[in-house]
């Protein structure tokens, strides 16, 4: 089963009504902040965190963010706000951008040998970016897979286990975002080869 933390994101919705309402696997929806509760038997194979307003400090009450990937030894997927929860959860560090920044961005993919991006053929992809912080100090624990003009830190991995952060929505941003949230569920073996 794939656990989302839904951080008040509109994306998310988005995502769960065009891909995951048409899929064959099981997922749960929680709350930022509303307690994960789940039945003993319930197997958890992956987790995602979701986008959403503000930033890992503040205002929301991001807690069942931290319990889960505190709880579950399994593939972690951060979105935005869920990147930068990752980040901060390692020890790293988050900044303010001069503005906010809400277009499309050009990512330069640094690392295409990693399994993320099996089945993307261009080392530049275009992915939505809706924030307003950026992860300004990676934990020593992870690397940056690719970077954009407006960070360096745009995809992120855990250098020894499946815990992935994307500043952007690769959940909203057409095929190749697609591909690559795919190769993540195939991480958790939620979904085979398709």
């Amino acid at each position: 089963m794939l656990l989302i933390i839904d951080n008040q994101s509109a994306f998310i919705k988005k995502f769960k009504r065009q891909y995951l309402a048409e899929q064959d696997f099981d997922y749960v929806f929680f709350d930022h902040n509303q307690p994960i509760t789940l039945s003993a038997k319930t197997k958890i194979k992956g987790i995602i965190l979701s986008g959403g307003k503000g930033n890992p400090y503040e205002p929301l009450n991001l807690t069942s963010n931290f319990v889960a990937m505190q709880n579950f030894n399994v593939p972690v997927l951060g979105f935005c706000l869920g990147h930068e929860i990752i980040a901060v959860a390692h020890r790293g560090r988050i900044k303010k951008l001069p503005e906010y920044h809400g277009k499309k961005e050009i990512i330069e993919i640094t690392k295409p040998e990693d399994p993320i991006f099996e089945g993307v053929t261009q080392q530049e992809v275009s992915l939505v970016k809706r924030h307003s912080f950026f992860v300004s100090e990676l934990p020593d624990s992870f690397e940056s897979l690719a970077i954009s003009e407006t960070c360096a830190t745009e995809i992120i991995r855990h250098k020894s286990k499946p815990i992935y952060g994307f500043q952007s929505h690769p959940e909203v941003s057409g095929e190749d975002g697609m591909k690559m949230v795919r190769n993540f569920l195939k991480m958790c073996g939620i979904i085979n080869d398709q």
